[in-house]
């Protein structure tokens, strides 16, 4: 009997010269095992350990004769196998020990013969012991094999049919790989209803190219039934196979996150960043999951003792602007005890992850002091690395001028610009912010600055839809109230790398007064005349979503730097949140809400 999977397969498999019971052969969980395929275990042929504790060159024949003596073709399948192991693990060298050995040819020839009465799952096991010889595809006893899979593709077991499609996609060197590959394609679409597994639905969404859009439309379906019986590990995997290839299948995954978030025992913390990259991936960074898994990894961050989880945890909560105070104290906790073992790109991630989410640890002096000191532009490699950390520093407050000095450098500057030609635009406006929080926010400085010129060519933020959907929506009804050009000012530049919606001035009770007279500050140039006293310039601040970190009513780290410039530069920041202001309300409603907002922020001015 051949035990395959969680079952028994009738499996009696008659040799030439007599009868022998297969060895058990497993199909454990996870696409990692499966990707290894079926593995013979020959457990009833290893001799007894104590007289063959290391296999020899001198060993070769002595298997070879065992194996063909009797001409029985369990006895070759399961010689071939211990051999392939002996070639595989460098114990002896297939070309030299035995490629050439007569008693080789016997056994290849027995194996070739009898490939007509063996079952598929030995064939496969076969197919994957000469592979790992290296035995050629063009090999008659090889394409024996692939023939028999061939005609055998559509009667096998599904677990069986995954395992010859897993190897073929690695394998296809011949045009009978190829066709074999088809036929398994084929045959898989046919036979969607039989995915029952897990590992099954991974492996599938793994090699999602390979197939057409309606199967895995029925991957989809498959997947969202079983995943009410899948465990937490499991359910991790499939999401995290839907990461790998960034299929975005939102029923799936947001059923894959309704029922992740209510296991029980929590996973190691490797499965759980990768839980989050596959979060970032997918752009889903769904509450209710985030606080599962900060629940889950917390209290596991003082047992991790590898660097690198911990910065790949610390770049996935920045991607997804995730400020968890809970999460982030222990990981910064973390890095402050272990920051000697930690390389500067996790001590880097440290840094960014806390200014993108806006997150000051309760003892960040003591944390800086040993982090600080381990980053500069050498230790980090990449020059825009190097920016980001100061970058992260100026919307902390932690920068110095020295810090500054270095990345407003021109040698710098150009050589940022140069490197980093695909990401100019991020890059361009890290610099303007910094170029601004030298000039406005760090008392007394007095190294470089970044040229007239380049601040004259700014790029504009990048905003998506929705935002500046919003964004005009606000500006229209704020007309009504502030009628452009003479009382408001918009489509401004943005030479600090911020974008601001517009400019307006007031007086102390919130009335307009006409900006168009005194001009403008937050378009690098000074009013042309004063304003009258107690006039109070606002800048208009529409927030979208992803001006938020996940979840929470907290600004980003760069939307809180915009409104320290904004201050900086003489202008009061007029906030409009996007979950305060509706664009489906009626045009009233919103015009005495903004009316309100200017009045509320007027009545702060001393």
């Amino acid at each position: 009997m051949l035990q395959a999977g969680r079952g028994l397969v009738a499996g009696c498999v008659r040799g030439v010269g007599g009868r022998l019971p297969l060895p058990p052969t497993t199909f454990p969980y996870g696409v990692g095992v499966l990707a290894a395929g079926l593995r013979w275990t020959p457990q009833s042929w290893s001799p007894p350990e104590s007289q063959e504790p290391q296999a020899d060159p001198q060993d070769v024949p002595h298997l070879l004769s065992k194996a063909t003596v009797d001409g029985n073709l369990d006895s070759a399948h399961q010689g071939l196998h211990t051999l392939s192991q002996w070639v595989s693990t460098n114990k002896v060298n297939f070309q030299k020990d035995v490629k050439d050995e007569e008693q080789f040819g016997k056994l290849i020839t027995l194996i070739d013969r009898g490939s007509i009465r063996t079952p598929p799952s030995s064939l496969l096991a076969a197919l994957k012991s000469l592979t790992r010889m290296g035995v050629s595809s063009d090999t008659h006893v090889v394409q024996s094999i692939e023939n028999q899979l061939l005609w055998n593709i559509r009667k096998v077991s599904f677990p069986i049919l995954l395992s010859i499609l897993l190897f073929h996609i690695k394998h296809q060197n011949s045009d009978l790989e190829k066709k074999v590959l088809r036929e398994a394609v084929e045959a898989v679409q046919r036979r969607w209803v039989e995915v029952t597994k897990a590992s099954e639905v991974e492996l599938l969404y793994l090699h999602q190219d390979l197939f057409t859009v309606e199967f895995m439309g029925h991957v989809d379906d498959r997947t969202t039934e079983l995943t009410a019986e899948l465990s937490y590990e499991e359910l991790a995997k499939v999401f995290c196979a839907l990461g790998s290839v960034k299929r975005r299948a939102t029923p799936v995954i947001r059923s894959l996150a309704f029922h992740m978030a209510r296991q029980g025992e929590p996973l190691p913390p490797k499965m759980l960043s990768n839980i989050l990259f596959a979060a970032q991936a997918l752009t889903f960074p769904d509450p209710v999951l985030l606080e599962k898994v900060a629940t889950d990894l917390a209290p596991q961050i003082p047992q991790i003792d590898k660097p690198t989880l911990i910065g790949s945890i610390l770049f996935c909560a920045g991607q997804l602007r995730w400020r968890c105070p809970v999460l982030l104290e222990a990981l910064a906790e973390w890095v402050e005890k272990n920051a000697t073992a930690c390389p500067a790109q996790t001590l880097a991630s440290l840094v960014l992850t806390l200014a993108t989410v806006s997150y000051i640890p309760n003892d960040i002096d003591s944390l800086f002091r040993v982090v600080l000191p381990r980053l500069s532009q050498e230790s980090l490699g990449r020059t825009s690395a190097w920016l980001d950390v100061v970058w992260a520093l100026v919307v902390l407050g932690r920068a110095d001028a020295q810090q500054v000095a270095s990345v407003l450098n021109p040698t710098f500057v150009a050589a940022v610009m140069a490197a980093e030609a695909q990401h100019r635009p991020g890059v361009r406006l890290k610099l303007l912010n910094v170029d601004a929080a030298a000039g406005l926010l760090i008392p007394g400085y007095s190294g470089p600055r970044m040229e007239t010129g380049e601040l004259e060519g700014a790029a504009m933020p990048v905003r998506g839809r929705e935002e500046l959907r919003l964004s005009r929506h606000v500006l229209s009804t704020l007309h009504n109230l502030v009628p452009p050009p003479r009382f408001l000012l918009q489509n401004l530049p943005a030479p600090m790398g911020v974008h601001v919606d517009g400019e307006l001035l007031t007086d102390q009770q919130g009335r307009p007064l006409p900006i168009q007279d005194h001009g403008g500050v937050l378009a690098g140039k000074g009013p042309a005349s004063p304003p009258p006293e107690g006039a109070v310039r606002l800048g208009l601040l529409v927030w979208g979503f992803r001006d938020y970190t996940t979840g929470t009513q907290e600004l980003v780290g760069s939307a809180r730097l915009a409104m320290r410039l904004l201050e900086a530069r003489g202008c009061r920041p007029l906030q409009v949140p996007y979950f305060e202001y509706s664009t489906k309300a009626k045009t009233l409603k919103n015009a005495k809400y903004l009316e309100a907002k200017i009045k509320e922020v007027v009545s702060t001015v001393s």
